[in-house]
């Protein structure tokens, strides 16, 4: 069996390589950010949506280098990597993006240096999930809506204790709550409900990541007659949804089959995920 290699800085190096330093600012402050591509037949999916939302983000984070890292860098950097992996076809990718350099909370430098994982995927095009999920409510700390809400930031505790919730309640995904007590995201996803065959899906003004697959579902509507509203969504929406599903750049479309005593269908997300396969930006 062969090593399992990552990308450092342009560096392939074996994964169990010690890369990071105790003055690592991701590791001291959670000063990054990430993105999640997938790649499937060889091809980074919507590769240009997360080349855009990562140099937006880092732009915001006041990196400096943020132009550096368009989606041709993405491509070469993953490409090496994919050689010394011998993986050609289906794979989750994690580019992790970090301020450089020592100091406290003020950085000496803003220069960004970045990390990027690859492992194997079995199945190729988006599937939908077999089983539905069964999600509830985690309550206990709220989002915060802000500049930095939307982007994928390396400083996560909020989605480790709602994850950690979900598994101690023996429920598949937990939906955030911001400040004003209405629905945001998943721990790993962004939520739509359905309802007489419209969808609605938290604003970013109440605090949601800017998911890619979000953004992807919205550009699908503008090609078809699907209509999609920007909303608050209370928690007791979710009772009145005739269906609920959640989406994220690696697993596509993921469809809900509970909330408490409530089943959903699965119609909307089985047209979607058909769509999804065939649609090209």
């Amino acid at each position: 069996m062969h090593n399992h290699f990552i990308n450092f800085n342009g560096q392939i190096i074996p994964e169990q390589e010690p890369v990071l330093t105790s003055s690592n600012r991701a590791f001291r402050y959670g000063d990054g950010l990430f993105e999640s591509v997938r790649m499937s037949s060889g091809e980074l999916k919507f590769l240009d949506l997360h080349a855009e939302r990562l140099q937006t983000g880092m732009k915001t984070l006041r990196m400096s280098n943020y132009h550096q890292f368009t989606a041709e860098f993405v491509i070469e950097q993953v490409h090496q990597l994919a050689k010394s992996n011998k993986i050609f076809d289906h794979a989750r990718i994690r580019v992790s993006v970090f301020r450089e350099g020592a100091g406290l909370y003020t950085p000496v430098t803003n220069e960004a240096g970045f990390l990027i994982e690859m492992h194997k995927l079995e199945e190729g095009p988006y599937e939908l999930n077999r089983k539905g999920l069964i999600i509830d409510v985690f309550k206990d700390v709220k989002k915060n809506c802000s500049t930095l809400s939307w982007i994928k930031s390396s400083n996560s505790l909020l989605y480790v204790l709602a994850a950690i919730y979900k598994n101690e309640i023996k429920a598949d995904e937990c939906l955030l709550m911001n400040d004003e007590g209405y629905l945001v995201e998943g721990t790993s996803s962004n939520l739509f409900l359905v309802k007489n065959g419209e969808l609605y899906t938290p604003a970013l003004t109440e605090g949601c990541v800017a998911g890619v697959m979000r953004n992807v579902i919205f550009k699908m509507a503008q090609h078809t007659s699907l209509k999609i509203h920007e909303v608050k969504i209370k928690p007791e929406a979710l009772f009145d949804a005739d269906e609920i599903f959640m989406t994220n750049a690696t697993r596509g479309i993921q469809w809900v089959v509970g909330y408490h005593e409530k089943r959903y269908f699965n119609d909307f997300s089985k047209m979607l995920v058909a769509m999804l396969n065939r649609f090209v930006l």
